[in-house]
């Protein structure tokens, strides 16, 4: 049948049908459907015409129902089942889940914040799956298409960038994870270290790594640069900071970065921390997910679970600082 004839039948007619077939009575058809005797009887009239059958026959013992309303019940049941599953608000249940969540995380990101919550993530939901995507100028895109759950990203909270909180789209949702600062990195052996006085001269003075990201390799940094007419001697992009330290341990090449960042990198890699020699605004770590998955009860409890997690690991500084 098409949508169109189905669009011309009342569909409550078949839940009258089904009552009726269940009571064989009008007047325990009626106070169940909190109806009138006589707007069941009328009901009833409609449901002749509409299968051409008397579907009930009155009898001593009520209403018999015809072989065509017998068969009827046969389908009517699973139909309204169904129905009813339709209009109920799904559940989720963590503990037998076994849904795939797509995240799209820079790796910086995924570095910092995935020790924080995947242990305590798989001991409450040991069967669902997690397929990480960089996060790139498409994710946003991807999200809007239903292909990303949800992402960490960061923002420039500068009044002159175009990555402020405020220039994400409507549609998405986000939360602030932390508020962050930039700083450098160099080797050990860096002659920056010997510097008498640290300041932005010398800064500029020595090769940088930069990191390409989100489908641009300049950030608030040179555009504040670029406004006193200064550059960075940039001598290698590379498409991830995990490259970039790499690079900053092999070579002078200083390796600007987050501070919540840097302070995980000198734990693992042989890189001292400077001081950043400009004063710029803040950062911001941010959770987002598309305004669709806000009342999706699996997404509700991995971003609540992911929130919770990582704010409260998290040094306090980290969360309100700036």
């Amino acid at each position: 049948m098409l949508l169109e004839q189905l669009g011309r039948i009342d569909l409550n007619l078949l839940i009258i049908l089904q009552v009726l077939l269940e009571e064989r009575n009008g007047s325990k058809a009626a106070r169940r459907l909190h109806l009138s005797q006589s707007a069941v009887s009328k009901a009833l009239g409609r449901l002749r015409d509409t299968f051409n059958d008397p579907l009930f026959i009155r009898s001593a013992y009520g209403l018999e129902p015809t072989g065509r309303a017998l068969a009827l019940q046969q389908q009517l049941q699973p139909i309204l089942l169904s129905l009813d599953n339709l209009i109920q608000p799904p559940e989720f249940d963590p503990a037998s889940s076994e849904r795939e969540f797509v995240i799209a995380s820079m790796d910086s990101a995924f570095t910092l914040f995935a020790p924080l919550y995947l242990s305590e993530l798989k001991r409450q939901a040991p069967r669902i799956r997690l397929r990480y995507e960089e996060w790139t100028e498409n994710s946003l895109t991807e999200m809007s298409q239903g292909q990303v759950d949800i992402a960490f990203a960061v923002r420039e909270n500068c009044i002159s960038s175009d990555y402020r909180l405020d220039t994400l789209p409507d549609s998405i949702c986000q939360r602030v994870l932390a508020v962050d600062d930039l700083t450098c990195l160099v080797q050990q052996h860096h002659p920056a270290l010997r510097e008498p006085n640290w300041n932005l001269e010398h800064y500029l003075s020595y090769p940088h790594v930069q990191t390409y990201c989100e489908g641009r390799d300049r950030w608030m940094l040179d555009h504040k640069l670029a406004e006193q007419d200064l550059y960075r001697r940039i001598e290698a992009t590379v498409p991830s900071f995990e490259a970039a330290l790499r690079m900053g341990m092999h070579s002078d090449m200083i390796v600007t970065l987050s501070r919540l960042y840097a302070r995980h990198a000198t734990q693992v890699y042989p890189l001292l921390q400077l001081p950043l020699p400009i004063g710029l605004d803040s950062i911001s770590h941010l959770l987002i997910w598309h305004q669709r998955h806000s009342e999706d009860p699996g997404h509700r409890w991995l971003r609540e679970l992911l929130l919770s997690l990582i704010m409260s690991k998290l040094e306090p500084a980290a969360t309100t600082h700036g």
